[in-house]
């Protein structure tokens, strides 16, 4: 049932709704300081206001986006929330009447459109009118400060594992591996299948091998390749290092074992050798993506020191008829 709190539609613009998007904005940044002060809220510009919508003490701002991205809908409708106060009815008005709009949208039925909604990990107040509305946790923006090392232990190969760089000789089973990673995150029902995935990866595996050369290693078996983890150094990373205050701040891509050799340290000791790269070279803090459903990253992942940062809350598709 829609909440029955009102809502200012500021979308088209107001008097100063630019002045009002800055004032929650502030408000907000002071209030997440205290729930999680890694988090860093990227600063609106005065542009857009005019997608402003405000209940009370909190606002959002609604977005269509429309790219190609492998990892997220053709079409995403995206609330970038601004509160000034943990006020879960007024975010629930807030909710209610961009999915209203959302539903306006004669595509949002389709697979290929998603709603979402990042929301700060620990900010847990924003949480219950997401469920409420049938939202998933999709994924996570996880982060992993470098201030201190890994134990030797992780960092010390299995037994007939050698570490190394990868090169462009290497392209090929690494595109096959990052293909089935594709497929793999696809079954979770938040990233959409796509059949021409192949032809993407191999474009930016490439890309990323010349431009972020030593940032890739592979684990080798008695002289077969079985594991490799890619990493973004801070400069190809400022999509997204952006979202913690730690700085400088590089983004772990991807890392992929075979499946028959899973748990048994290949995954540690390449997060371990990334980790180790990065502190030599100053790094603050690692960032990456995992899923908010799985049973086999989350738990990795927080092994590996990394904590939840920014929770992405998604409906896949955009709109159902049925979820009111």
């Amino acid at each position: 049932m829609p909440s029955p709190t009102p809502v200012d539609d500021l979308v088209g613009g107001a008097p100063d709704t630019a002045g009002l998007l800055a004032r929650l904005h502030d408000a907000h940044v002071e209030r997440l300081a205290a729930v999680d002060p890694l988090v860093r809220p990227a600063v609106p510009s005065a542009e857009e206001a005019d997608r402003l919508l405000v209940s009370g003490d909190v606002g959002g701002l609604a977005t269509v986006r429309d790219s190609d991205l492998l990892w997220v809908a053709r079409r995403a409708h995206v609330l970038t929330v601004r509160a000034a106060a943990p006020d879960a009815p007024a975010w629930a008005a807030v909710l209610d009447r961009w999915l209203a709009r959302v539903g306006d949208d004669p595509a949002a039925t389709d697979a290929e459109t998603s709603a979402t909604v990042a929301v700060a990990s620990r900010d847990v107040d924003l949480v219950a009118p997401l469920v409420a509305r049938h939202f998933g946790p999709a994924s996570v923006l996880a982060l992993r400060a470098l201030d201190r090392p890994d134990p030797d232990v992780w960092r010390r190969p299995p037994p007939g594992v050698r570490i190394r760089p990868a090169g462009r000789a290497d392209l090929p089973w690494l595109l096959d591996r990052s293909v089935d990673l594709h497929a793999w995150e696809s079954r979770f029902g938040y990233v959409p299948p796509r059949p021409d995935a192949r032809a993407s990866l191999e474009a930016e595996l490439g890309e990323a091998l010349e431009r972020d050369e030593g940032w890739t290693w592979l684990a080798e078996l008695d002289g077969e390749a079985v594991a490799f983890c890619q990493v973004n150094p801070p400069e190809s990373a400022a999509w997204v290092n952006g979202a913690t205050w730690l700085a400088p701040a590089g983004y772990l891509v991807q890392a992929y074992v075979e499946p028959v050799l899973r748990s048994g340290g290949l995954g540690r000791v390449l997060a371990a050798a990334a980790h180790a790269r990065a502190a030599e070279e100053g790094w603050a803090a690692m960032l990456l993506h995992h899923s908010g459903v799985s049973g086999w990253s989350t738990p990795f992942w927080a092994s590996m020191g990394y904590r939840p940062l920014v929770t992405s809350w998604m409906r896949r598709p955009a709109f159902r008829s049925a979820v009111g």
